[in-house]
């Protein structure tokens, strides 16, 4: 068509001008601008008489087929090559289509693929986890065969250290009761009556113990602390300060939370031996076997 010819024949005239600015020694540098702005418009012209249908075939076989649709779009009604533009543009629309459908349905097996491998990686993880805590309450369970009290009965630290070890198996086994694995469940269980039997055996000895401890502590301040009744569940207090009521409320306030925490039932306060009229107050506390709650 015309337009190829014009296209043509600018290119040819654009390449010329083009090398002869490369090549030509210039005596000014006006003339060397003037090749240079002839050389722009030119390419500009040139760019304006591109063939659409030629640059759109040119895109086609390079399977640039984005760039090619939008010089195919401009092939004119009145272009010898609009008809084959056309067809050329529905077959660029399938292949687009095709490659489209091809991403989603690899992007969905990559989709697939990811979710199969977050799942077995849960699964292993979850194993772990479990195979993790079967150990853990083992190895609690074993701990009972060396269990040795008696380093526990140094100081009212070490008193409150004991008990926090029972508080921590209680955790433990509240833990082991809820789990979905039956295994668990068993050793949970285990640990249960192993933690039981011993905090029915060592309250009484912590009870005494504190007893002995407040004991050393207040004989320079002439109070005589001793610990009777069952399991050692009375704490008793002597001494002319216990005189004074306001004294009796100041130290129960004070040793509140210990006597709780070791499950003292009730605590005497006399000020001499022979006090028939003591002040005493009764604690509602756990049993010795009830799991250790802080």
């Amino acid at each position: 068509s015309g337009q190829v010819i014009a296209s043509k024949a600018l290119r040819f005239l654009a390449e010329t001008v083009s090398n002869h600015i490369k090549n030509e020694k210039y005596k000014t540098m006006k003339q060397k601008i003037k090749c240079t702005v002839l050389l722009f418009g030119l390419t500009i012209l040139l760019n304006s008489c591109t063939d659409n249908y030629e640059e759109g075939m040119k895109k086609y076989n390079e399977k640039s087929f984005d760039n090619a649709l939008i010089y195919l779009k401009k092939v004119e009604p009145t272009d010898e090559n609009y008809n084959v533009a056309q067809n050329k543009i529905a077959e660029i629309d399938s292949i687009l289509l095709y490659v489209e459908k091809e991403k989603i349905r690899q992007d969905s097996i990559s989709n697939v693929e990811k979710a199969r491998q977050d799942s077995i990686a849960r699964v292993e993880r979850e194993q772990k986890e479990i195979d993790d805590f079967k150990a853990q309450l083992s190895r609690e369970i074993e701990s009972f065969k060396t269990f040795n009290g008696s380093t526990y009965r140094e100081d009212v630290s070490s008193i409150q250290i004991e008990i926090a070890l029972f508080a921590t198996w209680a955790n433990i086994i509240k833990k082991a009761q809820n789990h979905k694995d039956k295994e668990i469940n068993r050793l949970g269980n285990t640990l249960k009556t192993k933690t039981i039997a011993l905090q029915k055996s060592e309250f009484p000895k912590l009870r005494k113990n504190y007893g002995d401890v407040l004991k050393q502590k207040l004989w320079a301040e002439n109070i005589k602390v001793k610990t009777k009744g069952s399991g050692y569940s009375t704490l008793e207090f002597e001494g002319g300060i216990f005189a004074n009521n306001k004294n009796k409320q100041d130290t129960q306030q004070t040793l509140s939370e210990m006597l709780n925490l070791l499950r003292f039932k009730r605590v005497n306060y006399k000020w001499y031996e022979y006090d028939d009229e003591y002040t005493y107050y009764t604690l509602k506390t756990g049993q010795d076997g009830d799991l250790v709650d802080l």
